[in-house]
């Protein structure tokens, strides 16, 4: 079917992103080309991996504090006003400026719109090509607090799973594992889904990467679509059913890692299943002058480190202190703070085992790799190669959690 198209360019700016492995993130947006694209879709089932419309749905942040961008169309489009339902027709073959005016309006075609509007093309189905990925939700633009432009795709979650499992575990992986980051992911979006807020989660790995429908195949739609409605409950209520990469021997609280509520599902538990994962195991160096300036840059009045050593754990055996001996005195710093500096790929965890110094700096060992909360998916990975389904698996990580349907 010929492909019908409205393209936007312009770079995506500054703004984003809290937690560990997406730091870079906003470095990596501002080299983005935005590239928006309205296509015509036939129509197909939902196992097939087209959108299924049933259950709730999901808003996600594809792009934040985005600048002005050129709108350039080749069919007729539709600009609605959300909030009035006023419809305006953008012409086809025509170009655009699209801009925020503060937090409330939004300039398109030198008319000033009232924030958000939604995109569509003129039958109404489209897709969205952003930075490579392409997108089949609903877009909405909407005037971001900063004063740039934010824009959400809104789709079915079961949809948005499709684009999330991917990029969040190999498609290769055993299809049990699939199955366990399929309900870990469903119920942490689940959790995230708040109507007061202009968004319900982010794209990148400060909560769940997500890139539409890149990486989807067979695979993909069996593990989502066999475990459908599926989430975890702890007396009735969703938990966020974090997830990390390797958890190198035990898995961490909630609460160590971030302040969370305590709840049983996500106190932490001992995991013997990750031993020959490719990261249960790292070192780093660290060079002299870096971890001098760093211990500066955070309030130390430090010329000279004599000894670094682990002052705090956490029970999951993870460093929650580290004392740095100077020639000032003694200074205190998280070990969160300390792989926040120098990259959380290299710094893989807070579990450091030990440290050692060397001619110029020091040399950091650890093991596993991320924040160590919730479902370990090296773990996750073994036991399913090992005959666990995906259940057991869950029971395992989550303990006293219950599978349930997202609507009981």
């Amino acid at each position: 079917m010929k492909n019908n198209f409205i393209t936007c360019v312009g770079a995506v700016s500054k703004a984003y992103g809290p937690q560990t492995a997406n730091r870079n993130f906003r470095d990596k947006m501002l080299r983005l080309v935005l590239s928006l694209a309205f296509a015509f879709c036939g129509s197909a089932k939902a196992s097939d991996g087209a959108p299924d419309h049933s259950g709730p749905s999901i808003r996600v942040a594809i792009a934040r504090n985005s600048p002005p961008i050129k709108l350039k169309t080749s069919v007729k489009t539709y600009v609605n006003e959300v909030k009035t339902g006023r419809k305006y027709l953008l012409l086809a073959n025509s170009s655009y400026e699209v801009k925020s005016l503060g937090t409330l309006s939004i300039l398109v075609a030198n008319q000033t719109l009232s924030s958000p509007i939604k995109l569509s093309s003129e039958d109404g189905s489209e897709k969205l090509r952003l930075g490579g990925n392409i997108y089949k939700g609903a877009i909405l633009i909407r005037a971001g607090p900063s004063g740039g432009l934010d824009i959400i795709e809104e789709l079915p979650l079961e949809d948005y799973l499709y684009g999330v499992l991917p990029v969040e575990m190999s498609p290769s992986w055993p299809l049990e594992a699939l199955k366990a980051q399929a309900v870990a992911s469903r119920s942490y979006a689940a959790k995230n889904i708040n109507p007061a807020k202009d968004y319900d989660i982010s794209n990148g790995a400060e909560m769940q990467v997500y890139k539409g429908t890149k990486g989807i195949n067979s695979r993909i739609l069996e593990a989502v679509n066999s475990t459908r409605g599926e989430v975890l409950k702890y007396k009735g209520r969703l938990i966020t059913a974090f997830f990390h990469a390797c958890c190198g021997g035990r898995t961490s609280s909630a609460k160590a890692s971030w302040g969370e509520d305590v709840v049983k599902p996500l106190e932490g538990v001992g995991d013997p299943y990750c031993s020959d994962a490719a990261h249960y195991q790292w070192s780093l160096h660290v060079a002299y002058e870096d971890l001098l300036t760093f211990i500066q840059n955070s309030g130390s009045t430090a010329l000279k480190i004599k000894s670094i050593r682990i002052y705090k754990k956490e029970r999951s055996g993870r460093t929650a202190t580290l004392l740095f001996n100077t020639d000032q005195g003694k200074f205190q710093l998280s070990a969160g703070e300390l792989r926040k500096r120098f990259g959380s790929n290299s710094f893989k965890s807070t579990y450091i085992t030990h440290i050692k110094e060397g001619k110029s700096g020091y040399e950091f060992y650890g093991r596993g790799w991320g924040h160590g909360v919730g479902l370990c998916q090296e773990g996750a990975k073994e036991m399913a190669a090992r005959g666990k389904n995906y259940k057991k698996i869950l029971k395992h990580y989550y303990p006293g959690a219950s599978i349930t349907d997202y609507e009981n």
